[in-house]
């Protein structure tokens, strides 16, 4: 009787984590990572977000994300090596969730800011912006 009522008590997730767990699946975690977590098995995990998931997470494929932003896939792969975004890659394919997808612009711009002034950088630049490069770019004349 006793293990029967651990049992129950053990399945039953409670409100705040159930919203935690589809919070940290939506950023994109895997359901071993999610188990560990909350100390229980990944299948476990996958039954909870079956039963009270309200909607599927959806993945999107790098070359699709890059597609629809309008930047070149190599600020995606700079973002991953810095750890700045962390896709997941299930078969072989990095894929974003949505809630990623949407960040992107704003850690796009942030990284596309000019190492001394601020300012946005153009394409090719790869620390400072046009003024900042030819700033430090000063002709030294030799008398």
């Amino acid at each position: 009787m006793q293990k029967t009522v651990e049992k129950a008590r053990m399945s039953k997730v409670s409100s705040a984590d159930l919203e935690l767990l589809i919070h940290e699946r939506n950023k994109g975690r895997s359901l071993r990572q999610l188990g560990q977590m909350f100390g229980m098995s990944h299948e476990r995990v996958r039954q909870i977000l079956a039963k009270h998931s309200p909607s599927r997470v959806t993945f999107l494929a790098e070359n699709t994300v890059a597609v629809k932003l309008g930047y070149p896939v190599a600020w995606l792969i700079q973002l991953r090596k810095e750890e700045i975004i962390s896709p997941t890659k299930p078969g072989g394919h990095w894929l974003y969730s949505e809630g990623q997808f949407k960040q992107l612009p704003t850690l796009i711009a942030k990284m596309r800011r000019c190492d001394r002034c601020g300012d946005l950088r153009p394409i090719g630049y790869q620390r400072f912006c046009r003024e900042c490069s030819q700033y430090g770019k000063s002709t030294i004349t030799v008398v």
